[in-house]
């Protein structure tokens, strides 16, 4: 396993709550950006140096991305080390299922909606992914935009449709969504003929205003993005994963998280 660098970096004073928050978002985008890599190892001493803090908001990020499932222990003895979790097939054939039922049925909703919404709804959702479509052609595309584009597709579908139940138990799975959401486009990259075609019949489906025709679309995006990634996933193996991550992190866009 890898283990992260560091540089010197002076301490901070006890951090207020936003403060706190605020390194658990850092840490958060290092992870699920693949800036610390799946099987890297780490430590609240190497981790308050890179993110020039104290140990204690460290450890409360750690703590809730172990919770996340975004970091495991590793080793034995009273203290044990963490490492960024492992990236499976099984797993993420899972978290893109649930991934799938859970905006399906949001979707759903959509047919409530009035002809001329659904229409605002399918303009909004064909102009991001024209925008992901750009991003994706250039030569070296930067992965932290794909992701974020691509994320603004689905997020438009749930801001418009989803209830509190729903979203709640979005924000569940999205720590490891995320991850493979981002991990998707270096593996899969650099063409997703496949998924644009499975956003023009989401996008179809919304502007006719059909409930089961919706669902159906936006099931069948996320499910066979996960046959997609998995056998990406298997192809490559865990260390062949874990040194694609790498490298996409590495050409990724130079104002990332670091």
């Amino acid at each position: 396993m890898a283990t992260i660098a560091t540089t010197p970096a002076a301490r901070a004073g006890d951090p207020s709550p936003p403060d706190r928050q605020r390194v658990y978002d850092r840490l958060r985008a290092l992870i699920v950006r693949g800036r610390l890599a799946p099987g890297t190892r780490i430590s609240e001493a190497e981790l308050a140096e890179r993110l020039d803090t104290s140990r204690t908001p460290i450890r409360d990020a750690m703590h809730r991305l172990q919770v996340e499932g975004l970091l495991v222990p590793v080793g034995g003895g009273k203290r044990p080390r963490v490492a960024v979790a492992p990236v499976t097939a099984g797993a993420a054939r899972e978290v893109y299922h649930a991934a799938g039922a859970l905006e399906g049925v949001a979707a759903r909703a959509v047919a409530g909606h009035p002809a001329a919404a659904r229409g605002r709804l399918a303009d909004d959702l064909e102009a991001c992914d024209a925008a992901f479509r750009r991003a994706a052609s250039v030569a070296s595309p930067d992965f932290d935009r794909l992701f974020e584009l691509h994320d603004a597709f689905h997020r438009r579908i749930t801001d418009a449709c989803a209830g509190p139940n729903v979203r709640a138990l979005l924000d569940v799975i999205r720590p490891q969504l995320d991850r493979l959401e981002w991990i998707y486009a270096p593996l899969l990259g650099p063409t997703f003929a496949p998924t644009y075609a499975e956003h023009q019949a989401i996008a179809a489906a919304v502007r006719a205003g059909d409930a089961d025709d919706v669902e159906r679309a936006v099931r069948a995006n996320w499910f066979n993005a996960a046959e997609r990634l998995v056998a990406a996933i298997d192809r490559v193996g865990a260390d062949g994963f874990a040194r694609a991550v790498a490298l996409a992190a590495a050409a990724g866009s130079p104002t990332a998280a670091r």
